[in-house]
């Protein structure tokens, strides 16, 4: 299995995500921050599903144009799935004809530029080789996270989330658990910030860590770029040897 994190920054590449998104095996993706801008646009014509987390504008804010980059005139078009949230503010809020077209509705009356596909916690659905599994997360909005298997790899996104539980017990069942991206957004001077909206400093995500098996690999990501270099030191001075700091243009093979 293949995972990159996904760039947002113009010119030269930095190790900053301002928006959110990755890509698995070239042709499935974890949220559409900045899919709609990766370069060259063939890239983005092979994604064939893209598996949304949440709504928020990090997460989503380049899936209207990676739509207009990939549209084709015939039945394929790419696999938007999220929860039914999250897919009610697509309709609602994105693709409403004033942010932009409708393409919901457009889609049900000529060439489709999408299909919406529900999720729905805890059932898994399969894409080609891989089997995707959300699970719910505690956001200020309903939110997923998805164990992501591939024959005897297992590689987990736990993005956008404070405390939570249930993920970690499903993890901790899998026994070829490689990698968990996982999310540290604010810096420990913020904590109080982070735990109103939804989100971990290194302190928590400290405290989160010791649910899961010390062995398996953590790749911390979302962290927000105006506090990134507090965020990173505070890392690690918490001296856990399994987590690294996630690096966005980078592809990490999974072997099993």
């Amino acid at each position: 299995m293949k995972v990159e994190l996904l760039p947002s920054t113009v010119g030269e590449p930095a190790n900053r995500q301002f928006c959110i998104g990755a890509v698995i095996n070239d042709d499935t993706a974890i949220d559409a921050g900045t899919l709609g801008l990766v370069w060259p646009v063939e890239r983005q014509q092979r994604i064939r599903r893209i598996f949304l987390s949440h709504s928020h504008i990090d997460h989503v804010a380049s899936l209207p144009l990676l739509l207009d980059n990939v549209y084709t005139e015939g039945p394929q078009c790419p696999m938007i799935y999220g929860n039914a949230e999250t897919l009610q503010a697509l309709r609602d809020h994105l693709f409403n004809d004033r942010i932009w077209p409708d393409f919901v509705r457009l889609s049900e009356l000529e060439t489709p530029f999408l299909e919406l596909e529900l999720l729905q916690a805890e059932q898994s659905v399969a894409a080609d080789n891989l089997k995707i599994t959300p699970v719910s997360l505690n956001h200020v909005v309903p939110t997923l996270g998805f164990i992501v298997q591939e024959g005897d790899v297992t590689v987990a996104f736990v993005s956008d989330t404070g405390p939570t539980e249930r993920v970690w017990e499903l993890l901790s069942q899998q026994s070829h658990l490689q990698a968990v991206f996982f999310e540290c957004s604010f810096p420990n001077s913020h904590s109080e910030l982070a735990a109103k909206s939804g989100h971990l400093c290194p302190e928590t995500f400290a405290s989160e860590l010791q649910k899961l098996p010390q062995d398996v690999r953590v790749i911390a990501c979302h962290l927000k770029p105006a506090h990134y270099d507090a965020i990173v030191a505070e890392i690690a001075e918490l001296q856990l040897p399994q987590v690294e700091i996630g690096q966005p243009g980078v592809a990490y093979d999974f072997l099993p």
